[in-house]
């Protein structure tokens, strides 16, 4: 797979297209013309930051790009493809400059604080061409403070199970465009979306056994037009109160049934969580040195 495939302009929760099986539909005339806007499709309902103190919005140049979700007092949790320029470009301290992460807001466009990165850790088993292990940990540039921003930020517990039951539902939180007359402009708000988690073998036959593997679980309706969209990527999927997925990516359509989303199972990645350091790869103000696994041919 070319690298470019899941840069700035690839969008980052969509299906690679080297997996496509069918052509990709013609977007409805009434679709926004934007593709910023295309965000949650038909959420349950605009959810408040206080109800989700956890909920981080990923800027690149100060413009959202992907959700994210705070874990520790200065890390946030996302996918690792939203930072596909940083991993492609290890040596250049300038593309993480571009980067920083709002907390404390239900808008992702302004209030709360912000954050510069400092570091990203990748998961050392991260593959670009399927998403597999799809991760990455952003250190921020100092701790979060919580009295600062009237208590709207804490900490979520992760889950440290590997496999999500198909009988059950999460709560997905990602920020849903809300548009302005004539689809310009309006604010970006967060929003809940409940889905069920659907069977495995299924997803799998969507969109095949590389892109979703034991790694992942997939969640969306089967008769019901309600779905993720492009720039949810990185958000969380809750269960129980814990964190248990990231969105790794959904299918390019988010206004049609039967197109479930795809996440990483973040119970798969505890042990890397609980003991971030080792065997990553770092981008910091020095040198980087790669990792042996960097250099094997997949």
């Amino acid at each position: 797979m070319k690298a470019q495939e899941w840069q700035y302009e690839g969008l980052p929760i969509e299906l690679p297209v080297k997996w496509s099986k069918e052509p990709e539909p013609k977007a409805a005339s009434l679709d926004p013309i934007d593709r910023r806007y295309r965000r949650i499709y038909n959420a349950d309902e605009v959810a408040a930051i206080e109800d989700f103190p956890f909920l981080a919005a990923l800027l690149v140049n100060k413009q959202l790009w992907c959700g994210a979700v705070v874990i520790d007092t200065d890390r946030v949790l996302t996918a690792a493809h939203c930072l596909q320029l940083q991993y492609n470009n290890r040596f250049f301290r300038e593309y993480v400059k571009m980067l920083s992460i709002r907390v404390g807001s239900s808008n992702a466009t302004s209030g709360g604080e912000m954050y510069r990165v400092s570091e990203i850790f990748f998961h050392p088993n991260y593959k670009p061409s399927t998403l597999e292990f799809n991760f990455a940990v952003i250190r921020l540039h100092r701790n979060i403070s919580s009295d600062t921003i009237d208590a709207n930020v804490a900490k979520i517990d992760y889950s440290t199970e590997r496999i999500v039951p198909t009988d059950t539902v999460i709560t997905f939180l990602g920020w849903g465009s809300v548009l302005g007359v004539g689809g310009l402009g309006g604010q970006v708000l967060l929003q809940k979306l409940e889905l069920p988690v659907y069977d495995l073998a299924d997803c799998q036959e969507i969109y095949g056994r590389d892109l979703v593997t034991r790694t992942n679980f997939c969640a969306g309706y089967i008769t019901k037009a309600k779905n993720v969209c492009n720039h949810d990527a990185g958000g969380p999927a809750i269960l129980n109160g814990q964190l248990v997925g990231i969105l790794s990516f959904s299918s390019k359509r988010c206004d049609l049934p039967d197109q479930p989303a795809v996440f990483s199972a973040v119970g798969t990645v505890a042990t890397w969580l609980e003991n971030l350091g080792e065997h990553t790869i770092k981008l910091t103000n020095t040198e980087i040195k790669y990792p042996d696994w960097t250099n094997k041919q997949e």
